[in-house]
C-alpha cells in the first residue's frame, strides 16, 4: 500500500535524515557503477516479474477455458510464484522511481488492504453486502469489464475501493478469508466461474472477464517498468539512461532511502505493527492467500539484494556488481560488519514467522506475536543501520519527500 514517508519513526528520522551541507559528487566518483549494477538488477528484476505474470495470465486463460480444481490450484500457484520477484521489487520504491513517482503505477499494482465488495459479492452477515452493488454484480452500471474500466475503479469513492492489482487478483482466486480461528487461505470454489447464462449478466461470467482484465492490466504497468529501467532505451533516454548518468550523491541516496524506508516503515510498521496491534486479520497484506509471511521474507531478501549488489534470477542467472556493501567496507569495516549481523538477524527472524501470518498476530497466540514483535525490533534495528552505513558513505537521507528532483 503506498503510505506517506512523513510516518516514519522518531528514531530513524534522528539518525539518517539528517543532512550536513551535502555537495554533490563529481562525474568521475569511483562508486558510479554502483549504480549501473543497481540499475541492471531493476531491470531484470521486473523482468521476472513480467514473465511470472505472463504465466498468470496464461493459467487465468486455461482456468476460464476449462474451469476445475486443477485449473484454479495451477492459477494460484502462478500467483505465487509472480509475487516472490515482485515482493523483491519493493526496495525499489520510496524514491520518486518510475514505480510510486505521481502518477506511477504502484497503488494500481499493489493497493490494500481493499473492500471486497467493490468488487465482487461477499457474504453479507460480515459485510453488508448486496449482489448488485459491485462491479461484477452490476451489468448496468459496468456492461463492459475491460482494463480501463478496472484501472478507472481503483479507489473510486475510498482508498479502499482497490479494483485492480495483485490482491484483486489474489480475491478473485482465493475469496474471502473468513476461517475462524484463521488457519487456512480463502476457499473459493472453481464453480464461480463455471458460466450458466448470458456472458453479459452472469456472474461467473463476469467475473471471469474481471480476473482477465485485472490480470492484463498488472502486465501493462509491470511492462512500462521493465521499460523505464531497460538498458536499450531508444531514442529517448529513459529513467535507467538518466539514473546511471546522473549524480552520483543523488542516485546512492535513493538506493538507500528505498530500503531504509521498506524496513522500517512499510514493513515494521505498515505490514507489521499495525496488523499485530489491532488482531485484525483484514489488516494483513495478501489476507485471502495467506502469503504474508512469505512477501515479508521476500521484501527482506529484496533489501538484501539492493545493499549486497547480487540478484540470482529464477532461470539460475546471477546479477552481481559493485555494491553499496563494498563500499561500506571499505568506508568503515565496523558500520559494514554491524550492517552483515543486522541483515542475517533480520532474515532469522522473518523465517521465524510461522504461517499463516493471521494466526500468529491473534491476541491468544503470544509465541506468535513474540516472533512478529521480533521481526518489528529487528526490521527497525537494521534501518538504524542502514542509516549508519549511508553516514559512512557520507551520504544523508534527509528531505525524502524531495528525492524525486
Amino acid at each position: 500500500m503506498s503510505y506517506s514517508i512523513r510516518s516514519a519513526s522518531v528514531a530513524l528520522l534522528a539518525l539518517i535524515y539528517m543532512c550536513a551541507g551535502c555537495s554533490r559528487t563529481p562525474p568521475d566518483d569511483p562508486r558510479r557503477p554502483v549504480l549501473e549494477n543497481y540499475a541492471s538488477i531493476v531491470h531484470a528484476t521486473y523482468e521476472d516479474t513480467l514473465a511470472a505474470t505472463r504465466a498468470l495470465d496464461t493459467a487465468v486463460d486455461q482456468l476460464l477455458a476449462n474451469p476445475s480444481e486443477e485449473a484454479l490450484a495451477a492459477a494460484r500457484e502462478r500467483w505465487r510464484e509472480a509475487r516472490v520477484p515482485y515482493s523483491h521489487s519493493e526496495a525499489f520504491r520510496f524514491y520518486g522511481g518510475p514505480v510510486d513517482a505521481e502518477g506511477g503505477p504502484e497503488p494500481q499494482m499493489n493497493g490494500w488492504p481493499l473492500d471486497e465488495n467493490h468488487i465482487d459479492a461477499v457474504q453479507t452477515d460480515t459485510y453488508n453486502a448486496a449482489p448488485g452493488l459491485n462491479i461484477i454484480g452490476d451489468a448496468k452500471a459496468f456492461p463492459e469489464i475491460t482494463p480501463e474500466l478496472v484501472a478507472a475503479q481503483n479507489e473510486a469513492g475510498g482508498e479502499k475501493n482497490i479494483a485492480s492489482g495483485w490482491h484483486a487478483i489474489e480475491f478473485l482466486l482465493w475469496g474471502q478469508d473468513r476461517n475462524d480461528p484463521p488457519t487456512s487461505a480463502g476457499q473459493r470454489s472453481y464453480t464461480d466461474f463455471v458460466a450458466k447464462g448470458d456472458p453479459a449478466t452472469d456472474a461467473a461470467a463476469r467475473r471471469g472477464q474481471y480476473l482477465k482484465a485485472t490480470t492484463t492490466l498488472l502486465i501493462s504497468d509491470l511492462e512500462k517498468l521493465v521499460a523505464a529501467w531497460s538498458p536499450q532505451p531508444g531514442a529517448t533516454p529513459n529513467y535507467r539512461a538518466k539514473f546511471v548518468a546522473g549524480d552520483v550523491y543523488t542516485g546512492l541516496k535513493r538506493m538507500l532511502t528505498g530500503i531504509a524506508a521498506l524496513a522500517e516503515i512499510e514493513m515494521a510498521g505498515e505490514r507489521m505493527n499495525v496488523p499485530l496491534l489491532s488482531g485484525d486479520q483484514e489488516e494483513e497484506q495478501s489476507c485471502f492467500s495467506d502469503t504474508t509471511a512469505a512477501d515479508l521474507r521476500n521484501n527482506g531478501a529484496g533489501i538484501e539484494i539492493v545493499y549486497t549488489g547480487s540478484y540470482k534470477r529464477p532461470n539460475g542467472e546471477t546479477v552481481s556488481g559493485p555494491s553499496l556493501a563494498d563500499f561500506v567496507k571499505k568506508a568503515d569495516a565496523r558500520v559494514a560488519d554491524e550492517m552483515t549481523e543486522r541483515l542475517d538477524r533480520t532474515r532469522e527472524a522473518l523465517a521465524a514467522i510461522k504461517d499463516p501470518f493471521d494466526r500468529e498476530i491473534q491476541p491468544d497466540n503470544k509465541e506468535g506475536q513474540q516472533r512478529v514483535q521480533a521481526a518489528i525490533d529487528s526490521l527497525r534495528a537494521e534501518a538504524l543501520s542502514i542509516g549508519r552505513a549511508a553516514q559512512s558513505l557520507q551520504v544523508f537521507l534527509s528531505d525524502l519527500e524531495g528525492l524525486g528532483d
